[in-house]
């Protein structure tokens, strides 16, 4: 079994000092504050019909999932006061709860990757990767040159939505003169076909192709090795279709232990298999926010400001 089960043993400190009865309350209400005595973070939630909030202490992941049938939602990437400075493309940047709730959105992700930023207070930063919204590109991402003598190039992976709400994940560049394509692999392929989109965000690698487990970090030079914070999308298919649809963030997790993790996932929760996965940007900003009985909650606070989100915004 790959994944660590997290314990916690419990130890009783016997003390053979007797402390006064004002040291000894001092100590208590230090303690009470030390075990987050304020509301314990839930395990499950039902954030709104067809959509869950779920957080496996086990393994240290937490994740959304989405009935895409009957979940009544309008995924859309997010982003605010593009410009173009050089070869960059720079935007505002929040957390994740901040565009949530911006927005008024009942779940939130971190998106692309972020570069450069440029100003003194971080709230303002590159976008680095596809960026499409109501259908234009935004943000291009154009083929790679290989680093070596090869001559080979490769792009990434990029997660859309279409007129109907359902995910895409596919390898994809996009010019600001043209639609986006996309490609069957990352690495030098053939002439790519049009994708239609009217939202997408860029990212990788890659975790499951076409229903089998393709860990595509060396092919989009995305190679990330430690167990690190990392975001992650993934759905399954059925009926010619996406059914479910699911966010997570993994606080330790090799690429390959989260591609696993969402087998069992897939198969527990629906009785599926995931057919599409991509991670998303990850460490610090990897975050994920649900809407618990009307409030905005962080599975776990980063702080960290981004210029691009993905949201879940309600019909």
């Amino acid at each position: 079994m790959i994944y660590a089960i997290l314990t916690h043993d419990r130890q009783v400190i016997e003390s053979r000092i007797r402390l006064p009865f004002f040291l000894a309350s001092i100590f208590f209400l230090f303690s009470l504050s030390l075990a987050g005595c304020g509301k314990p973070s839930p395990k499950s939630v039902d954030i709104a019909p067809g959509i869950v909030f779920r957080r496996d202490e086990t393994v240290g992941v937490q994740t959304v999932s989405v009935d895409l049938q009957t979940a009544a939602v309008r995924p859309v990437f997010v982003a605010e006061n593009i410009e173009r400075r050089g070869n960059n493309f720079v935007g505002d940047c929040k957390t994740v709860r901040e565009w949530s709730e911006k927005y008024g959105a009942i779940v939130g992700m971190n998106a692309t990757f972020f570069g450069n930023t440029y100003d003194e207070v971080g709230r303002r930063k590159q976008i680095v990767g596809l960026l499409v919204r109501e259908g234009r590109v935004v943000a291009p991402f154009s083929f790679i040159k290989a680093s070596d003598t090869s001559g080979a190039k490769y792009t990434r992976s990029a997660l859309g939505f279409g007129a109907d709400g359902k995910p895409q994940i596919a390898w994809v560049t996009g010019t600001m003169s043209a639609p986006p394509k996309r490609y069957n692999s990352a690495v030098s392929p053939p002439e790519g076909a049009p994708w239609q989109t009217l939202f997408a965000g860029g990212c990788g690698p890659r975790l499951f192709a076409a229903g089998s487990k393709y860990i595509a970090d060396r092919d989009e030079r995305l190679v990330s090795p430690g167990k690190l914070n990392r975001a992650f999308v993934a759905y399954d298919w059925d009926r010619g279709g996406p059914q479910h649809m699911v966010l997570g963030r993994a606080e330790a997790m090799e690429f390959s232990e989260i591609a696993d993790y969402l087998t069992v996932l897939f198969r527990r929760e629906f009785n599926s298999a995931p057919e599409e996965a991509m991670c998303m940007d990850g460490g610090p900003s990897a975050q994920l926010v649900y809407r618990n009985s009307g409030s905005l909650e962080d599975a776990e606070p980063t702080g960290v400001l981004v210029p691009t989100a993905l949201l879940l915004l309600p019909k």
